[in-house]
């Protein structure tokens, strides 16, 4: 929980009103939206004594149950299900909250009203066992009438009248509450659970709520009409009596400890203050809809119509733009990942639809509106301004990725949209694989879309219940979402099943037999004694022996098994980070620790028992050391890969960790950049940065907090989807001169930068569109790499530098070369390993040299083309019996050329038929030519090839562009094995000369 000085937070500005509601004329108007939300905190900080409290992100990151935060209450969990204790007693905020799925879900509610959002802020005021009913009715009833000056004659209150299924009376108790208030008891109405008994998911806390209600009219008294869901009768305030805790089963059980959960929608309260008719027409949306008027291209403004009167649903268009798009920078600002979260991926790919066919933007309307969100909603989440370039870097990022797709189903769906009119009415970019899905439905012989069938959409083409119904529409079948939910749950119960392993077997019989779990805090407990790390010994008791699965009361000699001690020291594998490994001594006795295995808090030390004749009984004592050189391999890996984390998304901005691995020898950090790929340069900084922070000496400090105190850091790195614990979540920071790394980890890590002792990142990789690995070593090993560059570096300079002596030799060059770039195909655990901006030094440096190497030696090589050729017509020009002279030859220098120019060989003899092979780097390729004078019909060149030499070679042979096939003629270069080379060789110049006595 977050105590902020507290401030004002935004002046108050006019703001022009268009359609009021009658109850506007008992109203100030003009009050602006932000004074609005300021007034509900001023009330409750400065007046009656509550905590203000920032609000949580839109991901519940401890949370496993939700998606999103879809209520102000979310944080607050703990506190409520008495697991955490809270810091304050009586807090107020005002929440961001996201509904687009589950229990709460508005997304196809979205534009087609004026009051359902994605993205909304809730303004809440909670007491954490302080006041009850009494004082929240009070609180409630004072801030809407005395404060906002709401008429008391258009108000209703709700409770809850009981329910027998859940076993709860009537709350009599609320409703003499307000009559006590004031309120005339005939605006006092009953209603049951599904209005007034308030649940957050399907578990968790949850409670009888009453709820006030506003009627925009207030002729006469319509109290028949609340909650019958008319837009001019609205709830406007919920308050959640949390007294229960609803079970997985379904049952209900009541909290230790009575709590007050209450829940007003701003942008609702903004609609009844500003006496408007509809959210979209105060200060909160009337900035996004001018913003969008302005980028688009000739389209009227927004003009507040529903139903039929919007008959080209422009404005519906208006209103699903404008909410998306809060909700996107919101979500975007808080780290949600879109390639993690499809629902938020489906909503960016509709406003980038919705800016295409209807605003006439092709690219970067979503970008610029951003900007605008972030203006008006900036400095009351200054998360949003922090990471404004985060956010148009994830949209730019996006949107690419969805004109790709449009692109590579264009076709498709505009063939299928002519066979199907339907199909105009759906945009398959919100899932690529509808199409795919589509086809196979369509194929098949079928009635309805059943259980199994729509599991089968769900499972293997990754259709959510939204784009099943709209498929199903589309094909004319019949859809049960229902049944759907049901073959899921059959799912998740299958794969439970399924998952019950030996190890869950274990754990089910050490619960039942009451052993206790193993204590692995020690893991922790490290020290530096003159810059050397002290890892102590820990006493420890053997509480259970397994072999082969099985609980034994001993063990022999030199077998394979898993002990069970009372604690440990040694680290388990969690987060990236590789189990320790070592040794128990049992007086003369010991146990080499291989591996560990956690089984839900119950760890197995696996290994050998090694000793002289005596066994290993239950319950012996023994002391158990951690291998020290592993562990602190694995410490300085670890705080590296924070490091690199952290430097990345200094350098990149948007990016995301996916995963890591950390082992004792090296780093290995696959992380998600939204944008270019890293560059060399990038890669250098990026080291340079980390290399300063090791040489600065920082200390690495880790802080142990719960859920509530996460949200005291500012800049904290958190793993989008993962689940963090309610409590114990350990936070290692580093800071250093404009650089921080503060993240979550349950890893064990070195005390100071200064014990990395130094960083090198060795290899980089694409792992596919967004996904970069990046493998980096410290220590030693990094040593190691630079020590290898250096000696690589000096052989290659050496090449350089000596080549000029050797370049009548380029066979022994080439080697040479083949021979240095084998050395940079090295795996991260060798022990020859580079710096990767060396490895790109050096690739860059050979690519040179053989460079180089080819156009020296082909230099040189025109020059062993015309001795050899000048030889051939001194010494091999065949003279037949016939006294017919021609050439048919085999280029041997050819052998050391990469590129031949044959033409270069033929050009030598423009008075002779002739006909030249050549075979370079196993490709074999021809050319030949006939004087003119000497051409008939009988010979000519391109009859002379492709009778003879490219027959053989079973390749094509064909003249060059623009020339006459009768004087001159290529064959196309052909693969041929060195093993083949010789007898094909041989039979190509027996025919070519054959061809030449039969026909010249």
């Amino acid at each position: 929980m977050v105590h902020v000085t507290y401030s004002k937070l935004m002046p108050f500005r006019v703001v022009k009103s268009n359609t009021v509601r009658n109850i506007s004329k008992y109203l100030h108007r003009h009050i602006c939206s932000k004074a609005i939300r300021q007034k509900f905190l001023d009330y409750f900080v400065l007046e009656t004594g509550h905590n203000f409290v920032k609000s949580s992100p839109v991901v519940p990151y401890c949370d496993p149950t939700l998606s999103f935060v879809n209520a102000g209450m979310n944080q607050f969990k703990g506190i409520l299900l008495s697991t955490q204790t809270p810091q304050y007693k009586k807090v107020a905020n005002c929440q961001k909250c996201v509904r687009v799925g589950g229990k709460h879900n508005d997304l196809n509610t979205i534009g087609i009203d004026g009051y359902h959002h994605t993205f909304f802020e809730m303004l809440g005021n909670w007491s954490f066992g302080d006041y009850f009913k009494k004082d929240a009715c009070k609180l409630a009833w004072d801030l809407l009438t005395r404060v906002y000056k709401l008429p008391k004659s258009r108000l209703y209150v709700t409770y809850f009248m009981g329910d027998e299924v859940l076993g709860i009376t009537e709350d009599l108790e609320t409703k003499e509450i307000w009559k006590e208030i004031g309120v005339p008891e005939e605006r006092i109405l009953p209603f049951g659970a599904n209005d007034n008994f308030w649940e957050m998911g399907l578990t968790g806390p949850c409670g009888p709520c009453t709820e006030i209600h506003i009627d925009h009219i207030g002729v006469t008294n319509r109290s028949e009409f609340v909650n019958k869901g008319l837009h001019d009768l609205t709830e406007l305030w919920n308050i959640v009596f949390i007294e229960y805790n609803r079970h997985i089963d379904g049952t209900i059980s009541t909290l230790p400890q009575k709590h007050v959960d209450t829940g007003m929608g701003f942008e609702r309260l903004t609609s009844v203050l500003q006496g408007k008719t509809s959210n979209y027409d105060t200060d909160n949306f009337a900035y996004l809809l001018d913003a969008i008027h302005k980028n688009s291209r000739g389209l009227p403004k927004y003009g507040g119509k529903f139903g039929e009167m919007d008959w080209d649903n422009l404005d519906t268009s208006y209103r699903i733009l404008a909410d998306h798009l809060r909700m996107i920078t919101v979500c975007l600002a808080d780290g949600v990942i879109p390639e993690q979260n499809q629902k938020l991926r489906r909503i960016l790919r509709k406003a980038f639809l919705l800016s295409e066919s209807v605003f006439k933007k092709e690219k970067g309307l979503v970008k610029e509106l951003t900007n605008y969100v972030v203006e008006n909603l900036g400095p009351i989440y200054p998360e949003m301004e922090r990471n404004v370039t985060q956010i148009q870097q994830i949209v730019n990022y996006e949107e690419e990725i969805y004109k790709y797709l449009r692109q590579s189903v264009a076709k498709d769906w505009e063939r299928l949209s002519k066979e199907n009119k339907k199909f105009l009415e759906i945009d398959i970019v919100e899932s690529p694989s509808f199409i795919t899905a589509y086809k196979e439905v369509a194929s098949l012989d079928v009635k309805e879309l059943d259980a199994n069938l729509a599991f089968k959409l769900y499972d293997t083409y990754g259709l959510d219940e939204d784009t099943i119904f709209k498929l199903s529409r589309v094909l004319d079948l019949k859809f049960n979402s229902d049944l759907l939910d049901q073959e899921l749950e059959k799912a998740k119960y299958k794969s439970k099943e399924n998952s019950l392993t030996q190890d869950d077997n274990l754990y089910s019989t050490l619960v039942k037999e009451n052993i206790p779990k193993t204590h692995d805090r020690f893991k922790y407990l490290y020290s530096k004694d003159q810059d050397k790390y002290v890892f102590n010994s820990l006493d420890v008791k053997v509480l259970k022996i397994f072999q082969e699965g099985t609980s034994v009361p001993e063990i022999d000699s030199d077998f394979y098994c898993s002990l069970l001690l009372d604690r440990t020291n040694l680290y388990s594998e969690a987060g990236g980070q590789i189990c320790d490994t070592g040794t128990i001594s049992f007086g003369n006795n010991t146990f080499d620790v291989m591996a560990l295995e956690n089984i839900n808090g119950y760890i197995l030390h696996k290994g050998f028992f090694k000793s002289k004749g005596s066994r290993l009984d239950l319950y012996t004592r023994g002391q158990l050391s951690v291998n020290p050189e592993f562990r602190l391999g694995c410490m300085r890996n670890h705080t590296g890969a924070h490091l690199l984390n952290a430097a990345v998304k200094k350098v990149k901005g948007a990016t995301c960790q996916k995963s890591s691995k950390v082992t004792d020898k090296y780093l290995s950090f696959d992380i998600a950049i939204f944008g270019d790929k890293l560059d060399v340069d990038q890669i250098h900084t990026i080291e340079e940065q980390i290399l300063k922070t090791v040489k600065n000496e920082q200390p690495v400090n880790v802080s142990e907090v719960d859920s509530q105190k996460l949200l005291d850091f500012d800049f904290v790195t958190l793993i989008p989807g993962e689940i963090y614990p309610d409590s114990g979540i350990r936070i290692v920071e580093i800071k250093d001169t404009d650089f921080v790394s503060r993240e979550p980890c349950c890893g064990t890590h070195v005390l100071n930068t200064s014990d990395i002792g130094d960083f090198c990142i060795v290899n980089v990789k694409s792992l596919g569109r967004s996904t970069t690995s990046i493998s980096a070593v410290t220590g030693d090993r990094a040593k190691l790499a630079r020590s290898n560059a250096a000696e690589l570096v000096e052989e290659i300079d050496a090449l350089t530098k000596n080549i000029g002596d050797n370049i009548d030799k380029p066979e022994l060059l080439d080697m040479i070369v083949s021979n240095l770039r084998r050395k940079l195909n090295y795996s991260i655990q060798d022990e020859f390993i580079l710096p990767i901006c060396v490895k790109h030094y050096c690739i860059e440096k050979l690519d040179q040299i053989s460079k180089q190497i080819r156009e020296t030696t082909r230099e040189n090589l025109r020059d062993f083309i015309e001795i050899e050729m000048q030889n051939v017509l001194d010494s091999s020009v065949k003279t037949s019996k016939s006294n017919k002279k021609y050439i048919v030859h085999y280029l041997r220098s050819s052998m050391i050329l990469q590129s031949v120019p044959l033409q270069k060989a033929t050009k030598l003899c423009p008075d002779l038929p002739i006909l030249v092979i050549s075979y370079a780097d196993n490709m074999v390729k021809a050319r030949c030519c006939v004087p003119k004078k000497l051409r008939t019909d009988k010979f000519n060149a391109e009859k002379w090839m492709k009778e003879t030499v490219a027959t053989v070679f079973n390749s094509r042979a064909a003249p060059p562009k623009g020339q006459d096939g009768s004087l001159v003629c290529n064959m196309k270069s052909k693969r041929v094995h060195l093993q083949d080379w010789d007898p094909l060789l041989n039979e190509g110049l027996e025919k070519a000369q054959q061809y030449v006595e039969e026909n010249l």
